[in-house]
């Protein structure tokens, strides 16, 4: 397990305002991020980003060092001045060998979420794993590691109550709306069509709301939420134009730059000064904070929802014990099968080595004896190779497991 390494940014060490300036725009991000796995010789980097992490797991020959926190973030951030790298740096969480596999398990375990117990962390780990592998940027060691991972998550949600009456950054920003009052009939611009927004309008739309009008810069994606949900679908380059006015006004994509500048969000409003309503789950935010500052405007932001992020951890720490136990044991089993993952790789070259020996063997060592043999003999000498062939392929690699795997063998 020494070939991982996590490099984290999340709440726990880099305040969730300030997570927003380490984000990058979509745009060159797999160019960046390329880029950061051959600087430091990586031979697999998955990429997390969710409303309060940044998380970098790589697998590779040896261990990210902690001076190299600080080259990442200047191939991240070319623009960056060194005064700024390093004291993002500072605050970085690097976990290396079995903490980086146990982390990782604490993350898709929603162990390690500003909400504890919220199951949207899984499927943002497996997107992220299927986004980084699509882009080229992983290994098998990161493709066996998230295949266990996903497995221990949902161990520990199916085995413990870690996630019973789940809460998530979104219901607790929907529960804001409950406590303002915020009429269901309210009208709702949803700027982004992903997974928080299809969460958001499905327990949204549970209470009553129904007029809802979608924005995304894919308006495939759009549509089929649209579709889902019955609500109109719009390209976000038609902000711009909009004048049907709103009451609610919710953001939840990945961008550099706020999309909603004080300019466009009285273009939205259209003259209309009573009260808004802004939900906005982006990291970096999406609404720009002199929108956010208007005495008209009520918001809510993931880092409004800290507080009671934690209430919500004081009442589940019953069940993490449970599920840190379930963790560890995953732990100790990933470390088995990490090892027989190596003998597989090591003695990849069995098969050909016995399959060249056993074609020396007939066609050369012993030509002349076989060719001497009736037909009906050569059928059988023949079934008897391959059996054997098989097997002598199978034993040493068995033979290896049980050496490596069994402590007794050499006490």
């Amino acid at each position: 397990m020494n070939r991982y390494t996590v490099i984290a940014f999340n709440h726990h060490s880099t305040k969730i305002k300030n997570l927003d300036e380490i984000f990058v725009d979509e745009t060159v991000l797999t160019e960046r991020l390329q880029a950061i796995k051959n600087e430091l010789k990586a031979q697999g980097l998955m990429y997390l980003a969710t409303c309060n992490r940044m998380e970098f797991v790589f697998s590779s020959s040896s261990p990210i060092k902690l001076k190299e926190v600080n080259t990442l973030l200047q191939v991240l951030h070319p623009d960056w001045k060194t005064e700024k790298a390093e004291r993002f740096a500072n605050s970085a969480l690097i976990f290396t060998a079995e903490d980086a596999v146990r982390h990782v398990f604490n993350v898709a375990s929603s162990l390690d979420s500003l909400v504890v117990g919220e199951r949207e962390i899984i499927t943002q780990i497996r997107n992220a794993y299927e986004w980084s592998h699509t882009q080229g940027l992983t290994d098998d060691f990161i493709r066996i590691l998230m295949r266990k991972t996903i497995e221990t998550a949902k161990k520990v949600y199916t085995d413990t109550k870690i996630a019973e009456k789940p809460v998530s950054v979104m219901s607790l920003a929907c529960r804001k709306l409950q406590d303002w009052r915020v009429s269901s009939e309210s009208k709702v611009i949803m700027i982004g069509a992903g997974q928080t927004a299809d969460v958001l309008v499905k327990y949204l739309s549970k209470h009553g709301f129904n007029k809802f009008t979608v924005f995304n810069r894919t308006l495939k994606h759009a549509k089929e939420l649209a579709v889902k949900y019955n609500i109109e679908a719009r390209s976000i380059k038609d902000l711009e134009t909009y004048t049907e006015g709103f009451d609610v006004l919710i953001t939840c994509v990945k961008s550099a730059k706020p999309i909603v500048n004080k300019e466009l969000f009285e273009k939205l409003r259209n003259g209309d000064n009573s009260i808004k309503t802004i939900v906005d789950l982006g990291l970096p935010l999406n609404v720009d904070k002199e929108v956010l500052e208007l005495n008209n405007v009520q918001f809510v932001t993931t880092e409004s929802i800290e507080a009671v992020a934690k209430e919500n951890l004081e009442g589940r720490k019953s069940e993490m014990s449970a599920a840190t136990a379930i963790i560890e044991i995953a732990v100790e089993e990933y470390y088995k099968d990490i090892q027989g993952r190596k003998i597989e790789r090591a003695m990849s070259v069995v098969p050909a080595k016995v399959h060249k020996l056993r074609e020396q063997a007939i066609t050369s060592v012993f030509s002349k004896e076989i060719e001497a043999m009736s037909p009906d003999s050569k059928l059988i000498l023949e079934k008897v190779v391959d059996y054997l062939e098989k097997k002598y392929i199978s034993i040493p690699m068995q033979l290896a497991k049980e050496i490596l795997l069994d402590p007794e063998i050499f006490s």
